[in-house]
């Protein structure tokens, strides 16, 4: 429950009550356990706690998974496409097939949710594919449309083909207002030609338990075997290979640091047998997935938190280790650029550069006199940018612009 009071009071004087709202989302808890876009569910628990009534429409990945739920008052419908357990780009191939079956079901579940509960916005997360639904919905039934880009759907149409690119940027063009994680982005929409009137920065909001996590971590004197934990997928776009790597070179000079890889991915078992390679499964443990209510308890005993992404949107994940007191060693990229300054609230790598990973992760370890003031202004600079009361609070501002 969002206890601000600033929060609250805005929320009732703009009288946001029996307000209904479609959020259509590539990624949302497939189940109890699942952490595939869990900010989304944030997102949707604090709506609901501001007065909206929310449904979310999200594809079906999983056989397990629920066509549709009750999930605490949130209407959760996911639409089927013969996904096979798998994400669409977990596939070798193209599955044209399927990709066709997504965007039909999205469409069809998509109309009758609005319909069945009134919804009287869309805000659609990731212009590709879901935007595509959002704006032909949107047109067909005369809803308002809000797209968020994060950093897949921006990364694809930065890459190679031209189609994407022209479908991201038309999805921007027709939504009434987009939202970005990170300013480095909102620039290069800009340069795609997509008006920067109708673009806001907003990074995925951190939740209070982050915050509370910070307050109450103990201090750093004389601390003994150092934690370093890293939490992003294990997919090829994160790059994890490159902290296996790095860790031998770590270890020669802290000895008694141990390392955690949260996460699951098809590198998974590529990334255990590099460990045994390399001789390091008495310091390195594999968590697999974790549901993320656990979280804030593995950072309230994680010293350094360490990012290998080569591409990346403004990540939630980041956000949480520095409002947790975590310091952080992340690859230097735009996006996390925005956020840590180097040598003053944490450390910037090269990507995969290993010697210099391995030499920044010794920094953090042993410059406890940084480490201190560090961690406050992360978490100050967290509170103020990023806690997800705030976040929300301007998320309404512009869905009462659009006249919800």
């Amino acid at each position: 429950m969002i206890s601000d009071a600033g929060f609250l009071t805005f929320t009732l004087t703009h009288e946001f009550m029996n307000r209904s709202i479609l959020l259509l989302s590539n990624a949302y808890p497939d189940f109890p356990s699942s952490y595939r876009g869990r900010f989304i569910k944030n997102m949707a628990e604090a709506l609901q706690n501001a007065g909206y009534a929310v449904s979310v429409v999200t594809p079906k990945i999983y056989r397990q998974s629920p066509r549709m739920e009750d999930d605490e008052g949130i209407n959760v419908f996911r639409f089927p496409f013969g996904a096979g357990n798998k994400l669409l780009i977990e596939h070798e191939k193209i599955p044209y097939v399927r990709m066709i079956l997504y965007f039909i079901t999205g469409c069809l579940t998509t109309t009758y949710v609005i319909l069945k509960h009134r919804c009287n916005l869309i805000h659609v997360h990731w212009a590709i594919p879901t935007g595509l639904i959002g704006v032909l919905i949107s047109a067909l039934l005369g809803r308002p449309l809000v797209v968020t880009v994060h950093g897949s759907d921006f990364a694809m149409a930065n890459g190679r083909s031209s189609l994407l690119r022209k479908l991201f940027v038309l999805v921007c063009q027709r939504a009434n207002h987009v939202t970005v994680v990170s300013e480095g982005m909102r620039k290069g929409m800009e340069d795609m030609g997509i008006d920067r009137k109708k673009m806001t920065v907003s990074p995925m909001g951190v939740d209070e338990r982050f915050f509370a996590v910070g307050l109450k971590k103990r201090s750093e004197d004389g601390r003994g075997r150092c934690i370093v934990l890293s939490n992003r997928n294990l997919e090829p776009l994160y790059n994890v290979v490159h902290l296996i790597r790095a860790i031998p070179a770590a270890l020669k000079e802290e000895p008694e640091t141990t390392f955690l890889i949260a996460g699951e991915g098809k590198e998974r078992a590529r990334l255990e047998n590099e460990a045994v390679r390399l001789n390091l499964t008495s310091h390195i443990q594999f968590l697999g997935r974790l549901p993320h209510e656990e979280m804030p308890e593995v950072l309230a005993r994680t010293d350094v938190y360490v990012s290998t992404s080569l591409s990346d949107g403004t990540s939630v994940s980041l956000l949480e280790a520095m409002a947790a007191g975590v310091l952080p060693v992340v690859t230097d990229i735009p996006a996390n650029r925005e956020w840590i300054r180097e040598g003053e609230n944490g450390f910037l790598v090269v990507p995969d550069d290993e010697v210099g990973l391995a030499r920044k992760i010794v920094a953090a370890i042993r410059e406890t006199d940084f480490f201190l003031p560090a961690r406050k202004a992360n978490r100050e600079l967290v509170a103020k940018k990023a806690r997800v009361s705030h976040t929300i609070t301007d998320l309404l501002s512009m869905y009462e612009g659009l006249a919800v």
